[in-house]
């Protein structure tokens, strides 16, 4: 019976975490794109540059080679860490749930191997693939291993079986994934599932309590006058929904721990999805196994303690070099899945070597927001990231992390600006960038916005590098003239079709630059 009610929490968490992952995302976009147009100029904005905190002009580059070494160490971990979990659930299974024969080491290997079929996914979301994608990876990855196991089986075991085996243990997990972790929701939706297994888990022992009352002779007589005004169904919703009211507070301290671990990068983003999807898997198994061995199989979600531990074991491994590039990203406006697809393939990968600054907006709200960002945005609190003038902006320079993750890549840093602030910004974010990316595929000449920022670069003598991304419809006679006399800093590049070899011919010139 409790496996059923693990179940309802489970499903509403995810069910809840969707919809209000996405409703939640189209508000927060609403509402940077009000705040944006907000904001009266600022008192401040002839502060002197000297006023602002300077950063070091030390020549600083990485390389390609480097960048895809990291990559491929991060890609090694993770999937080291689910080959681990695998063996580790897959002997666990051996022992107490399939325990009718023994086992040999390809027996435990085979199904460890099954078991651990969450690294793609895991690898998927890392390296922004469509869920579409990873829904198809996932499959293809257990039906190789499910032809291994089959071959390896008895005779009583048909292809049959082991498929049917093998999608029960995959499809609750991936609906689950796809639902709360894709598309809109992907950068709301796993922050909020705690708080509704909480709450869901406060609606089932609500609930219980009432069919614990309703057992009672005592304490029917007094309810049968509350049910007689109210109705049943009120009733029930008042003990399933009271219980919220009472675990509000501390949820909201669960969610306010998660954003004060990230901010002390106790976890990034790919570790934390990584942890949910496993949490999410090793849970339905133990449901699954439930049926056999009770509440004993709860005991398999202790196979996730090995993400902390191969996340500690592997922090010197992963450890990116001591100095590292800055990338200023600025591109045109309202062109939000050109821009948000260039994140993805090119800045993502940045990250491996060095930090990213950029001017926020809506194009990429949610591809750079962090829980801090938040919860300060449902606190109410998102105006007061918004730079209202050169006192906000210094403090806000003060305050970036340039340290790397535990996964060894480098956070984004987004500016919130006012539309009378962000030439403030724009100029102090110029001035500790070491290359910069501008992406002007659609680029006219009423954009006066991406010409004035193409100026501001043109005296900025310190730049080592500055790659403009440009399509058919780009505008270049207007670039050229807000550039001014040529510069062999300033590299064109035919940004038309930017499919993976384009954007790793990027990638190159931002990381090579001399």
């Amino acid at each position: 019976m409790w496996d059923g009610k693990v179940a309802f929490a489970l499903i509403f968490a995810v069910l809840a975490g969707a919809v209000v992952g996405r409703i939640v995302a189209a508000w927060y976009r609403k509402r940077v794109l009000a705040l944006m147009s907000q904001g009266a100029p600022p008192s401040d904005a002839g502060a002197p540059a000297a006023a602002l905190p300077q950063q070091s002009r030390r020549a600083r580059t990485s390389s390609i080679t480097q960048n895809r070494r990291a990559r491929g160490r991060l890609a090694l971990t993770i999937v080291a860490i689910s080959l681990a979990i695998g063996l580790t659930q897959s002997w666990w299974s051996l022992q107490f749930v399939y325990n009718e024969t023994g086992y040999g080491p390809i027996k435990l290997t085979l199904l460890g191997l099954a078991f651990a079929w969450v690294m793609v996914p895991a690898l998927g979301q890392l390296w922004r693939w469509s869920w579409l994608r990873i829904a198809l990876a996932s499959t293809a990855y257990v039906a190789c291993v499910g032809a291994l196991v089959w071959l390896r089986s008895t005779g009583e075991q048909s292809p049959a079986t082991v498929a049917f085996w093998l999608l029960g243990t995959i499809a609750t997990p991936l609906i689950a994934f796809g639902l709360a972790a894709s598309g809109r929701a992907r950068a709301i939706g796993p922050y909020l599932l705690p708080l509704f297994l909480i709450m869901a888990g406060a609606s089932v022992v609500g609930t219980d309590l009432l069919q614990g009352l309703m057992a009672s002779e005592t304490a029917t007589q007094r309810l049968a006058p509350v049910v007689g005004a109210f109705g049943a169904w009120t009733t029930i919703g008042v003990f399933a929904l009271a219980p919220w009211l009472l675990l509000a507070w501390p949820s909201w301290r669960l969610a306010r721990a998660l954003a004060r671990g990230y901010e002390a990068k106790r976890f990034s983003e790919p570790l934390y999805l990584m942890g949910s999807y496993w949490l999410v898997a090793l849970l339905v198994d133990a449901l699954a196994a439930s049926h056999g061995i009770g509440a004993w199989s709860l005991t398999v979600i202790g196979c996730w303690l090995w993400i902390p531990l191969g996340m500690r074991l592997a922090r010197g491994w992963l450890a990116p070099p001591a100095e590292a590039p800055n990338l200023l990203v600025l591109r045109v406006f309202r062109r939000d899945a050109q821009v948000q697809a260039l994140f993805d393939s090119v800045v993502e990968r940045w990250r491996y070597s060095g930090t990213a600054s950029l001017i926020a907006g809506t194009d990429l709200a949610l591809n750079t927001l962090e829980p801090d960002e938040l919860f300060a945005f449902l606190n109410g609190r998102l105006r007061n990231r918004f730079i209202a003038g050169g006192d906000d902006l210094a403090r806000q320079l003060a305050a970036i992390d340039v340290a790397p993750d535990p996964d060894g890549r480098f956070r984004v840093a987004d500016f919130y600006c006012f539309d009378s602030t962000w030439k403030l910004a724009l100029a102090a974010l110029v001035a500790r960038a070491d290359v910069v990316l501008m992406d002007l595929r659609g680029l006219v000449a009423g954009n006066a916005g991406c010409l004035h920022e193409l100026g501001v670069l043109a005296q900025a003598g310190h730049l080592q590098r500055v790659v403009l991304l440009f399509d058919t419809q780009t505008d270049r006679a207007a670039a050229n003239a807000a550039i001014g006399a040529g510069s062999p800093r300033f590299d064109w590049f035919d940004a038309g079709a930017l499919d993976s070899a384009a954007a790793e011919a990027v990638l190159a010139r931002l990381l090579e630059a001399r």
